[in-house]
């Protein structure tokens, strides 16, 4: 009987171990679709800053909608579909992390899916049934995806593997193009404003809201149609000449129109780039080309000759008004639509090392500080037009050989004026910090993304058309 009993025994421990490894196998064993997950490829810095910082809003979206297909949103998901992507829908359970480990193989891309669904307004808040566009980054360092062509698929024997080629996310997204801003000299602004709401004490809003308008029927409003909202900001100064180039004037959101009066309109907020608040004006929504096929150079050249017939500007706005940008962020420049610039066209942006840490470059700066950080008057004079010209004089002096020097487009102001004595000739030697693409232009100005970054880019430095 004790024979039995301990045989029983036995049987029910080993029993117990098998269940106990059947039991870790489940936890740590590789599921399946993580034996199929790519490999991970390498993550750009600051992408993974954004991956591991980003923390979203601790409130979920209001104003949800029941889409046609039957789920609820609060967000507008495109119609059209991205060339090029994986069309994902989102599922019970989901995370932009987690679909960016099985579509990615790494979580640390998440923020490059967002970019791609500039229509999701916060990436902590996702739903069921909305479509993600996923593009794959290429795949560096011998961690190349290796997929079956179709014809040798199912062969058990002699399959024969080839590298996937796979897309790297665009680096120009709808976000970019259409939340941009622009420099407009003599600024008129639109009739259409915001004047109320449903809930007037709330002071700012966002996509999903409702608007009220000042215009009706009886100024032309239909329903249906789309407006973009625009927000007024500063006067924007050439930071060499303290010449006025215009005011700045932000895409901040477009809006559909619901219901029509005589002389007001309801208006639903469709896409928010900023808050949205009383007084903005409105004016018919356009379609900005955006150039997708825009690809950054590999690496920034050490050295391109003078040409006597390029024209050159410089950078007299950023994005936030922040006196220093770099990659991935917004500029505006002084050339534009006027000099054939066009959207697409890709920009160098350099300066001029010799002359940095100068007290007259240090004195500048100062002014230029000012101008930015306070209002429309303050310490910064613009130079006299005599001696605007004994400059321009100075600076060919200076240089010995008589090497062309850039022409501003909008003063007409050449850098190498300060003179040097014994330095010779050290002054136009040009150190090219960042490549941008322009994204919309106006007769005299454009602005632009910065595509790659060598140094931190400043307003004052100078741009020129790459040549390709």
């Amino acid at each position: 009987m004790r024979i039995q009993m301990r045989c029983v025994t036995l049987a029910l421990t080993i029993l117990v171990l098998a269940g106990w490894g059947a039991h870790i196998n489940a936890q740590t064993g590789p599921k399946s679709e993580e034996v199929n997950a790519p490999a991970a490829p390498a993550v750009p810095i600051e992408v993974q800053k954004k991956a591991k910082t980003y923390k979203g809003s601790a409130v979920p979206p209001k104003n949800l909608k029941k889409l046609e297909d039957g789920h609820w949103t609060p967000y507008t998901p495109p119609s059209s579909v991205l060339k090029g992507a994986e069309v994902y829908t989102i599922v019970k359970g989901d995370t932009l992390s987690n679909i960016a480990q099985q579509k990615l193989g790494t979580w640390l891309l998440w923020p490059q899916i967002w970019d791609l669904n500039p229509y999701i307004k916060d990436a902590h808040w996702i739903y069921p049934g909305d479509p993600l566009y996923i593009k794959k980054p290429q795949v560096v360092g011998g961690g190349e995806s290796m997929t079956p062509t179709p014809t040798q698929k199912g062969k058990e024997k002699g399959v024969v593997f080839a590298i996937e080629k796979e897309a790297t996310a665009p680096p120009v997204t709808a976000h970019d193009v259409y939340c941009s801003g622009f420099i407009k000299k003599h600024w008129t602004p639109p009739h259409l404003t915001i004047i109320s709401s449903p809930t007037r004490s709330r002071e700012a809003f966002a996509e999903g809201d409702l608007v009220y308008l000042n215009e009706g029927s009886a100024e032309g409003i239909q329903n249906g149609e789309l407006f973009t909202i625009l927000k007024e900001g500063q006067k924007v100064s050439h930071p060499q000449s303290g010449r006025k180039l215009g005011r700045f004037i932000q895409r901040v959101g477009r809006a559909k129109i619901l219901a029509v009066q005589e002389q007001t309109s309801i208006a639903k907020i469709t896409q928010s780039c900023d808050e949205v608040t009383y007084g903005m004006n409105l004016v018919p929504w356009k379609v900005i080309p955006i150039p997708w096929s825009i690809k950054a150079s590999k690496k920034l050249p050490l050295y391109i000759p003078w040409k006597s017939d390029e024209t050159y500007g410089r950078v007299v706005w950023s994005e936030d008004r922040l006196e220093s940008v770099g990659q991935h962020n917004l500029i505006y420049v002084t050339l534009g639509s006027q000099n054939q610039i066009l959207p697409g066209d890709k920009l160098l942006i350099f300066r001029f090392p010799a002359r940095q840490g100068t007290l007259a470059e240090s004195t500048k700066d100062l002014f230029r500080q000012q101008k930015i950080n306070v209002g429309g008057k303050d310490l910064f004079r613009p130079e006299k037009a005599g001696d605007i010209d004994n400059r321009k004089n100075r600076g060919t002096a200076a240089v010995a050989d008589e090497t062309p020097l850039p022409k501003d487009a909008i003063t007409g102001d050449v850098p190498g004026w300060i003179y040097y004595g014994d330095k010779g000739t050290a002054d136009t030697i040009r150190e090219f910090v960042g490549e941008a693409v322009v994204l919309t232009t106006e007769k005299r100005t454009a602005c632009a993304k910065i595509l790659i970054s060598s140094n931190a880019i400043h307003l004052g430095d100078w741009v020129q058309v790459e040549h390709q």
